[in-house]
This record gives C-alpha cells, sequence and structure tokens, in this order.
C-alpha cells in the first residue's frame, strides 16, 4: 500500500467516525485506546484517539479494529440499521471511491505553495486535497473517468479552454444585475453576427452535444457549437467554477457530475437566487476589511422555450473577479486549514495567535453577524466560500463568495428590489440555522480547532477568545446565548440520498460561558 493510499484511507475513516458521533450525539470521547461499541448492530470499533476535541474534530491513530475494510463496513451497516435504510452497499462504494481519488491527489501534489503571492492564490484553490471534514464521500465525483480527472481535477492542478456555444437572443433567458465583461473579447470576436456567447465546460459540452434535444437546436440554428475559444482557465476549489486570473469575471459552470452530494447543475431558480442576493448584497452596509464577491449576472437557454432540465445544464453564473485588478491575493480558508503548516507560518510571523484570531473575526464572523442584525442577509460562509487576503501575517481582508448559496430572511427585509416570491427569501429561523451552521460551525469551529491544535494555543483558550471578541458585537449577542449550534448530518443525509434537503442535528456551543 502507498503512503498516499494509507493517508486517504485513515482520512476516511477519521471523517467517517467523526460524522457519525456528531449525528448520534456523541461529543464526548476519551483520549487514549477507545472501544466504541455501535448499539444498533452489536459490533465494536476499536481507536486510538490521538486528539480529542471539543466540537468534534478528533484525530486518531493508523491502526483500528477492525482493519480498514471492516471499519468501513461495520460502521456502514450501523447506519443502515440506524436509518432503516438500505444504503451501506451503495455508500462503501462511494466511498472507496473518494479514498481513490484523495491518494490520487496526495500522490501528485506539489510540495509547497509557490512563491508568487498571485500563483499561491490559484495553488490553494487547486490543493483542498481532503475536503469537508465531516463528510463520508468529500472528494468523489460521479460521472468522471479516470481520464476526465487529469483533464479536469482542480488537485491535479488542470488547466483548459472553454467551450463555446452561440445562441440565438430569441433562445436565451439572460439576466444582468452588475456591469462587467462575461467573455474575453478575443471570443465575442468569434460570435457570429447576432449571435450571443454562452461558455460551457468542455466535458459538459461534450455530453450535451450527444442529446437529441440539443441535435435538434443545432439543426435549427439557433445552436452553434463554436467549439474551444479563449485562453486557458482553471477550475477552483468547487470543480465547477473556472477563473482566468487576468480576466475580471469567473464563471460558475453547470456540471453533470455528483460532486459530494448532488449533480452540479444550475437550475433556474437558483441562478435567480444568486442574483436576486447580489443585488441585495450592494445595498448592505459596509464593513471595514470585509467584501463580497457578487454574481453580475446569468444567462441560459430559456426554460420556456427547451424545458427546465436542458435549461439547468447550460445556464451560467458570472461572478466578479476584482483580483485580476486591484493587485490582491487571496487564499481561500479551506486550503489554509488543510495545511496548517501553512496557516502557522502566517500566524508565527504575525507573533501572537490570540491577536491574530480577534483581527480575523473583525473582518469576518462580525460583519456576518451584523448584515444578518440589520438586513436579515445570511451569506453561505463556509470555509470553502472564504477567501483571506495577510499583511505580514496578519489578516486584513477577508471575502465571502458564492450567493447562490445565501439566504435572506423575509422578516428583516429593508430594501424591496426582489420580488416578494424570490428564492433568495427565507423564513427567519431557516436563514439564522443557516448562517450559523456555515459562519459558526462549519467555519469558526474548523478554524479554532486548527488554530489551536497547530499553534500550541489550546482550542479552549481560543474559544474564550473568540466569545470575548463577539461580546463586543451586539449583533452576536443572541450566538452567544444559544446552548447548541446547528450542525449538518452529512453522513446520515448521504446515505439517505438527502443531499439537496439535508438533515441537521444539535452540537453544543463552546461561544456559550458555561456557568
Amino acid at each position: 500500500m502507498t503512503g498516499a493510499l494509507r493517508t486517504a484511507r485513515r482520512a476516511a475513516r477519521q471523517r467517517l467516525l467523526n460524522a457519525y458521533l456528531r449525528e448520534t450525539g456523541v461529543h464526548d470521547v476519551p483520549e487514549g485506546r477507545w472501544r466504541l461499541t455501535l448499539p444498533c448492530t452489536g459490533r465494536a470499533l476499536t481507536v486510538e484517539v490521538r486528539h480529542r476535541c471539543a466540537f468534534g474534530h478528533h484525530e486518531y491513530a493508523e491502526d483500528t479494529e477492525p482493519g480498514h475494510t471492516g471499519f468501513v463496513t461495520a460502521l456502514l451497516a450501523e447506519v443502515e440499521a440506524l436509518t432503516g435504510f438500505p444504503g451501506a452497499q451503495r455508500l462503501a462504494g462511494a466511498v472507496a471511491s473518494s479514498i481513490a481519488h484523495t491518494a490520487r491527489y496526495l500522490a501528485c501534489r506539489p510540495a509547497r505553495a509557490p512563491a508568487d503571492p498571485h500563483a499561491r492564490t490559484r495553488h490553494a484553490e487547486q490543493s483542498v486535497l481532503f475536503g469537508h471534514p465531516f463528510h463520508p464521500t468529500p472528494k468523489s465525483s460521479e460521472g468522471f473517468t479516470p481520464d476526465d480527472l487529469a483533464r479536469y481535477a482542480p488537485e491535479l492542478g488542470a488547466e483548459f479552454v472553454l467551450h463555446y456555444f452561440a445562441v440565438a437572443p430569441e433562445l436565451l433567458l439572460d439576466v444582468r444585475v452588475a456591469p462587467g465583461p462575461w467573455v474575453p473579447d478575443d471570443v465575442a470576436a468569434r460570435v457570429p453576427p447576432g449571435f450571443l456567447p454562452l461558455p460551457a465546460h468542455p466535458w459538459q459540452a461534450r455530453h450535451l452535444l450527444a442529446r437529441p434535444g440539443v441535435a435538434d437546436l443545432v439543426r435549427s440554428g439557433t445552436l452553434r457549437p463554436l467549439g474551444p475559444l479563449g485562453g486557458p482557465v482553471h477550475p477552483t476549489s468547487s470543480v465547477r467554477t473556472v477563473c482566468d486570473p487576468a480576466f475580471p469575471t469567473c464563471w460558475k459552470l453547470p456540471l453533470g457530475v455528483r460532486i459530494t452530494n448532488f449533480v452540479r447543475n444550475n437550475p433556474v431558480e437558483q441562478v435567480r437566487r444568486a442574483t436576486d442576493a447580489a443585488r441585495l448584497a450592494e445595498l448592505l452596509p459596509r464593513h471595514p476589511g470585509f467584501g463580497v464577491l457578487r454574481e453580475t449576472g446569468f444567462r441560459t437557454l430559456d426554460p420556456d422555450r427547451v424545458g427546465a432540465g436542458l435549461a439547468a445544464d447550460f445556464a451560467v453564473l458570472y461572478r466578479e473577479n476584482p483580483f485580476a485588478h486591484n493587485g490582491q491575493a487571496p487564499e481561500v480558508l479551506a486550503s489554509l486549514l488543510e495545511h496548517p503548516d501553512r496557516l502557522g507560518r502566517l500566524v508565527r510571523r504575525a507573533g501572537d495567535v490570540a491577536e491574530w484570531l480577534r483581527r480575523y473575526l473583525r473582518i469576518s464572523l462580525v460583519p456576518l453577524l451584523s448584515v444578518f442584525a440589520t438586513d436579515g442577509f445570511a451569506f453561505e460562509a463556509h470555509v470553502q466560500n472564504s477567501l483571506l487576503c495577510t499583511e505580514d501575517g496578519w489578516p486584513v481582508r477577508f471575502w465571502v463568495r458564492d450567493l447562490e448559496g445565501a439566504a435572506v430572511s423575509r422578516k428583516r427585509l429593508r430594501h424591496h428590489v426582489v420580488p416578494p416570491d424570490s428564492p433568495a427569501l427565507y423564513e427567519e429561523a431557516e436563514a439564522w440555522q443557516r448562517l450559523r451552521y456555515h459562519a459558526v460551525t462549519n467555519h469558526l469551529g474548523h478554524l479554532v480547532h486548527v488554530l489551536g491544535d497547530h499553534t500550541g494555543a489550546g482550542e479552549r483558550r481560543l474559544w474564550a477568545v473568540a466569545r470575548d471578541t463577539l461580546a463586543d458585537c451586539p449583533a452576536a449577542a443572541g450566538l452567544l446565548a444559544y446552548s447548541v449550534l446547528p450542525a449538518k448530518a452529512n453522513l446520515v443525509s448521504r446515505f439517505t440520498e438527502r443531499g439537496e434537503t439535508p438533515c441537521y442535528v444539535d452540537v453544543p456551543n463552546p461561544l456559550r460561558e458555561r456557568p
């Protein structure tokens, strides 16, 4: 067995077990050797707990009883018995696929991040090698062949040229909410007069052109395949969003591949949510050090002409890329957390981990909570949607992206620039739940774990620092009062095929000061 495969298997077991413990309410584990009896099946797992974490990011030694295959089989059999859903065999295959991908990425990863800051931005996007710490299949991509991975996986340093279609205007649904170019000039020059350009991921284009409905549109003359056009782009950590670092727009593309929980197409409801949220985000109060990467619009085939399915498979969201011209070079937080040596270097350069965390919170969580308090706007600020710029090691600029995941409380809505039935509008409780999960459970919980464990500061101390920092923020009062936080139950949701409507569980809130 290669070292990469051994590491990938260990990471997968850790994710499976930690997800299971979180979702079954086991929040306190012992250090050292631990025999866990699975109550529904009566089987047992024995692990060596190397590091216990108050928020569930436990770390385990290599050896387990039973070994890897038996461990995974026993745990999934327990979930099957617990849920009554016959999914163990299917999910075991997805777990194995995710492990194989992770091992491949580990074997091919560069030795270290490049020195050039702008090259580091791309490197960070393409070095999220393990994925979500509480997901059973964080690197699954059902639909990609091994050759497809080589061409298109960000973890393998992929870059490629987009395929373009020329579309007759009468066939398009086109919504723009902010200015900015959507395609490079050299691409626009190749579009026939009277038509408009629509980019596609090359994998997606190949599959679209094989569909009878698309062939009919091509024969009618309203849709013309132009083939590969423009310069190379690279996929970011989401796989299907691509970027040309020199162009002021990124493209969130539909991709008929099941990545983690679901197929990544772009239904019209979702792209409307993103553009409606972008309209509202433009009106939010400004906060020092906090920025939003807004979607500027979307373009697809009109669902009234071609049907909702084909519209979802062509729809492209256009997102601003200010880093093409503003000189800043942020890194995606998910990558820094997976490579704690890089994060540790930043903190050591700054010189004070507690002050580092305070400054980080003032440009990230404090603004996120404040805009919810004033405008009911909940960003989906998980670690893969969060970008950080530093100077001399200190956090100075935080960006949040992907407004398709935003949720705006109807109750707190102040600016009526979207229709009452906008898909961006949610009930207050759901918007608040989504904000707490993404920004606190997913984001802050992971950050505190990595900072505490890898700087020697300790998680308990850093949770106290976070609590004291947020105590000065009136918008955080409700958060600090809750005894629990919501956590997405990714294991059960993936097992029962509820990726689009996931289950949630409660976990203890480390921000609440215990009596």
